[in-house]
Order: structure tokens, then C-alpha cells, then sequence
């Protein structure tokens, strides 16, 4: 079992292979539990360094008309992709390889960034062009010896941190 309330019971990561994420990872739970509040139904999703495709399934199940979900790791984007059959989701969520943002041209209302420190410092700048209007940026998976840098960096590109959330170690944060 995996997540917070509806996720954790719903969903259907059998084998994640080599792709992180199956949602015991208190990142990734904390994204659940972010998510299942914030997500509205009829909302698309971006999940930046998708893993095992939880949280893009997870956005789902909660009413996302769309989840895109991208990974610079073939083996992720393979076994993604089984993920998203074995939960017959193949209509709403869609599985990329590539290099966090490079190349997309998308939108979304929530951007998802379940991925290391440096990474969301990377993405806090460029992430914008890519999240509608009022939606909301989640990141996760930040060390706490790093909670403060990632957090001065999103204030320093313009984000407002409504959330800070933190467990075993971990750090995530709702942006808008």
C-alpha cells in the first residue's frame, strides 16, 4: 500500500524495477498528501523526474484530465509506462524521456518535482513558463541540509512558499 487516503488505495505499483518511487518514501508521501489537497478535477499535470510514474498516476486517480510525466532514465520511462498500463491510465497520463523541462512545450496547472536538491534549484527559474496561471509548483525531495538553499533560491525567482512540509530528514515545499 502506498500514500495518503484515496492514492493508497487505489493504486497499482507492483514492480518498480529500477525507477524510484512507490510512494513509502516520505517525498513521496509528502506529495501525496500535497497533492490530494491541491489538485482540483479537470487539472493537468507535469511531473518533472517521474520515477515510477506514482505521481502522475496518483494525479489521476484524484481527476487530472492529464498527467505528463518525464525522465531523463530509460529504464524509468519503461517501467512508468508498465505502471500506467497495469492501472489502465493510458488515456490520462503520459510518460516522456528527457531532461527535466528541455524541449517540452507545456503548460500545466500543478508542476510536480519529486527529485533531489539541486535539481529543483535548476528547475525554480524555468518552471514558470511552464504552470498556468494561480496553479502551483510541489518539490520534494530535499535534504534538510539543503531545505534553506533550495527554499532562498525559490523566493530569489519569484516563488511564495504557501507550504513547507518536513519528515525523517526530507523536505518539500508548495510554491505559487
Amino acid at each position: 500500500e502506498i500514500g495518503s487516503g484515496l492514492v493508497g488505495s487505489e493504486m497499482c505499483i507492483r514492480d518498480r524495477g529500477m525507477a524510484f518511487g512507490n510512494g513509502t518514501h516520505e517525498t513521496t508521501y509528502m506529495c501525496l498528501e500535497l497533492l490530494e489537497s491541491c489538485l482540483r478535477p479537470g487539472d493537468t499535470v507535469l511531473d518533472v523526474g517521474t520515477g515510477s510514474g506514482i505521481l502522475a498516476l496518483a494525479a489521476a486517480r484524484l481527476g487530472a484530465s492529464h498527467a505528463l510525466g518525464v525522465d531523463i532514465d530509460p529504464v524509468a520511462v519503461r517501467v512508468a509506462r508498465e505502471n500506467i498500463a497495469r492501472n489502465g491510465l493510458e488515456s490520462v497520463v503520459e510518460v516522456r524521456q528527457g531532461d527535466l523541462l528541455q524541449g517540452l512545450n507545456v503548460q500545466a496547472d500543478v508542476v510536480l518535482a519529486n527529485i533531489i536538491a539541486d535539481a529543483v534549484i535548476l528547475l525554480s527559474g524555468a518552471v514558470r513558463a511552464h504552470l498556468k496561471q494561480g496553479g502551483a509548483f510541489l518539490c520534494s525531495g530535499i535534504i534538510d541540509d539543503r531545505a534553506e538553499e533550495v527554499a532562498r533560491c525559490l523566493r530569489d525567482n519569484g516563488w511564495t512558499i504557501a507550504e513547507t512540509r518536513s519528515s525523517e530528514g526530507w523536505f518539500f515545499y508548495l510554491c505559487r
